[in-house]
């Protein structure tokens, strides 16, 4: 089944010393009819920092609904709502950096991990793009030098491995039983 999304953080918000791409990824999985888990992995040693320019993350949801952010990473809070990413345009709903320090001090490495949860219900395809056609936007720093937005402007399904449902079980067993019945038969004749 499908587990969820994956959006490639790939988009570099500067002119220049930006470092190569991916920067990281965000992925949404489909907790429950109300809930979504949103969990934001940088690479290459980048992390979230306070600069103004962004927050740790930034995003939309069909339609504008009140939602509770909850379960999130230490040193993290929900943020101002709407909010801008500089040149990524603005959003519904962020997720500030509290534990960064100021500009690109005291960065925090994440992962970021957080609930999203919607009282009338809430899907992983209920996360839209801006009017920019931006699904996420990062305020990040890392091995590339000065701190940064980076953005998503597409994601893929991801597919989680299938598990058994428990009826299964035992219908593969009494299979494994006929199985066993019809060599016990044959080896006779």
């Amino acid at each position: 089944g499908i587990a969820g999304t994956i959006y490639t953080l790939d988009q570099a918000g500067c002119s220049g010393g930006c470092g190569t791409g991916p920067f990281g990824q965000v992925t949404l999985s489909q907790v429950d009819t109300h809930t979504v888990n949103v969990s934001v992995l940088l690479f290459n040693g980048d992390g979230f920092v306070k600069t103004g320019a962004g927050k740790a993350l930034e995003f939309n949801i069909t339609g504008t609904p009140a939602i509770t952010i909850s379960d999130l990473t230490s040193g993290f809070s929900e943020g101002p709502s709407p909010a801008k990413a500089g040149s990524f345009g603005k959003f519904n709903y962020s997720v500030s950096c509290t534990g960064c320090g100021n500009g690109g001090s005291n960065p925090l490495p994440g992962p970021l991990d957080f609930d999203v949860v919607v009282a009338s219900g809430l899907s992983v395809n209920d996360f839209i793009a801006n009017k920019d056609g931006y699904f996420f936007v990062s305020d990040i720093t890392g091995t590339h030098g000065s701190p940064r937005n980076v953005a998503a402007n597409s994601g893929q399904p991801s597919s989680a491995p299938s598990v058994p449902e428990p009826g299964s079980y035992a219908l593969l067993g009494s299979g494994l039983g006929l199985v066993g019945l019809f060599r016990k038969y044959f080896a006779r004749s």
